[in-house]
């Protein structure tokens, strides 16, 4: 059957924004935004009038959960995964409502969470592999029920923004892992907002799977050689960091509780480990998408930043 109804959870995020875009322009879905009754974030003017918005208690119950999601085709979760039982009550209220065919969890990773070695330094990527579990088990349990997680590499537009990817475009500075020749796979928004999509207009072809997308896959040299072209063609100040010595550094301060560093340690683990071209489930084709043009990529970035 095909997908109508879609509920969006996280629809104000970064990613979410993008992903309610690109079902509004699919012009084939209708769109609910659930959203926290105490929430103080609000949608675009222009996208309010496209779609319908629902409440729900803070700690989304699993009974009103499974209220809203009645008459759902399909629901999208798009907040970071903080706590795997409450990523799985989502599953769960999808099976009792009895409508929902597809759940695409809060995966949207950096990186393959199923590595042993990303496993081992963020616990992030086995809560991500746990909900992954579960809900497989969910589907074969009711196979009117199926999920879908997206693992699209470090968002690079945010990243560049945000100063996750390691490059300062404001003092033109760039922290380098190893030698930097190493390629990774790293999406948009906008591109990851478009996969989702891709996956519920093709429901059977994608159900139960773990699908892997990009804009493009390049090294941090190749992203440094971009920025420079686009900041007036200077070089940036470099610094360079063993990559076993940077890890172990971070493992410690993230152990220590520092936040910053456990993002440290995802940014690294997807410059090093993040090449989805070489993955089975490399979905691309599948999914109809086109590499983005880095360059292009960067130039807009670095454009909408000069203007801010």
């Amino acid at each position: 059957m095909a997908i109508v109804n879609v509920t969006l959870v996280g629809a104000t995020g970064d990613l979410g924004i993008e992903i309610l875009k690109a079902l509004v322009a699919a012009d084939t879905f209708t769109v609910t935004a659930l959203q926290r009754a105490s929430s103080k974030s609000s949608l675009p003017s222009h996208l309010k009038d496209k779609i319908r918005i629902q409440t729900i208690a803070p700690d989304f119950p699993l009974d009103e959960l499974t209220a809203r999601l009645r008459g759902q085709d399909a629901l999208i979760v798009c907040y970071r995964t903080r706590d795997a039982q409450e990523q799985l009550k989502f599953g769960h209220a999808a099976v009792a409502a009895g409508t929902v065919q597809r759940l695409i969890p809060a995966d949207f990773g950096s990186c393959d969470s199923s590595g042993q070695r990303e496993r081992e330094l963020v616990k992030l990527f086995d809560r991500k592999v746990q909900v992954r579990e579960s809900l497989q088990e969910l589907a074969e349990k009711h196979p009117a029920f199926s999920w879908t997680s997206l693992v699209n590499g470090h968002f690079f537009d945010w990243g560049l923004r945000e100063g996750f990817l390691h490059f300062d475009l404001e003092g033109k500075k760039a922290d380098i892992i190893g030698d930097g020749e190493t390629k990774s796979s790293q999406a948009t928004l906008s591109q990851i907002g478009l996969a989702t999509v891709r996956v519920l207009q093709k429901p059977e072809e994608t159900k139960n799977r773990v699908l892997f997308i990009q804009s493009f896959c390049v090294s941090q040299n190749d992203v440094l050689r971009s920025l420079e072209k686009a900041t007036g063609g200077g070089k940036w100040q470099i610094t360079r960091y063993d990559p076993e010595e940077f890890i172990r550094e971070k493992k410690e301060r993230a152990d220590g509780g520092d936040a910053d560093a456990i993002e440290d340690l995802v940014f690294v683990l997807g410059a090093l480990y993040g090449n989805w071209e070489e993955k089975s489930g490399f979905a691309m084709e599948l999914l109809g998408l086109d590499n983005q043009n880095l360059d292009e990529v960067v130039q807009s970035v670095v454009d909408e930043l000069g203007s801010a």
